[in-house]
């Protein structure tokens, strides 16, 4: 069976948010004194430091529709390939955003771009959301023979769901994470025929260690917490996930040209690395760019890559992201351009 996917759609909100704007929300809400402030502001500008965080982009739309905004990136892939809507089998939504609980968000995309028949679930996995639906995806295609096209896609929106509401140092622990979240919305295609620009899906690979269920979350009523230290710790296990994967592939860890990663950091990315024994620029490094666009931060960084010239035809692809939960998820693809 051959799996592939396209390239994915994907745009960034109008507005540039800079860490000094972020810096002045943290010290609009703060309480205490002038040296107080002082050590909390040095610790919010080291984390930006250490993440490599420069800017992360905001809708300025008011109310935000998750819905809306990942329905513009389904049209617009499909209208890059040349595909009707009414030709989609399924349409998967793989962000954390949303309106309403029921019914799927998806339901919602499918209806606006004209997908009427197409089979709309939501998957939640956090940042790995759109790689946990490739795979469930690449489930349906291989025990569903009448089965031809998906789409997944993204609306990557955290208004609302942040706080700024430090008071002391302790506070970063679990608040730090959220400075550095932007906002992104993207969609592309998978289906059992090559597509226009994209590449064929050699294996995918997930797998759970949900002893880190605690670590990081969005409550139904509260803001963006995650405990920034024992996740670091947690994210140790990816590089004998990339291992295994490339294993079932009967790759070794050399054979991949690129690792297109969730960007929850520079620094975290050259770590990786570093455990898997390549080179820094196998393993693109673009939180600078736009900052931890979470769900969104694979397909927007393939886009990227392809956008700049990184992308070439042939190139043997990692795609993979570990998330909240704890979730890890990857894909191989060979690039066919």
């Amino acid at each position: 069976m051959s799996l592939y996917v396209s390239l994915p759609a994907a745009r960034l909100p109008s507005r540039a948010v800079s860490n000094a704007e972020v810096v002045e929300r943290v010290r609009a809400g703060f309480r205490g004194g002038i040296l107080e402030w002082k050590a909390v502001e040095r610790a919010v500008k080291l984390v930006f430091t250490s993440c490599g965080t420069q800017v992360r982009y905001e809708e300025t739309e008011s109310p935000t529709a998750p819905g809306l905004h990942a329905a513009e990136q389904v049209a617009a892939v499909l209208r890059e390939n040349g595909i009707a809507a009414a030709d989609l089998d399924t349409v998967v939504y793989g962000s954390i955003a949303r309106t309403v609980f029921e019914p799927a968000t998806a339901a919602e995309i499918a209806g606006r771009v004209g997908a009427d028949r197409a089979l709309a679930y939501d998957v939640v996995a956090a940042c790995a959301g759109p790689m946990v639906a490739l795979e469930t995806l690449a489930g349906k295609a291989a025990i569903d023979p009448t089965w031809q096209l998906g789409v997944i896609t993204s609306a990557s929106l955290s208004t609302g769901h942040l706080s700024y509401d430090i008071q002391r140092l302790t506070d970063l622990e679990t608040l730090a994470a959220g400075l550095t979240i932007g906002n992104a919305y993207t969609g592309w295609l998978v289906g059992r025929r090559p597509f226009k620009h994209g590449g064929r899906v050699v294996v995918t690979h997930t797998q759970g260690a949900s002893q880190g269920h605690t670590l990081c979350k969005v409550p139904t009523d509260g803001p963006f917490q995650s405990s920034r230290a024992t996740l670091v710790t947690l994210a140790a296990m990816v590089p004998e996930h990339v291992r295994e994967v490339t294993r079932r592939a009967g790759w070794a860890v050399t054979d991949v040209d690129l690792f297109v990663f969730h960007q929850p950091s520079d620094r975290i990315l050259r770590g990786v690395a570093r455990s898997l024994g390549v080179e820094p620029e196998r393993v693109p490094q673009l939180h600078q760019l736009h900052a931890n666009t979470e769900a969104s931060a694979v397909p927007l960084a393939l886009r990227h890559l392809h956008d700049t010239g990184r992308l070439k035809p042939g190139m043997r692809l990692l795609l993979g992201s570990a998330a909240a939960g704890f979730t890890m998820a990857s894909a191989l693809v060979e690039w066919e351009g």
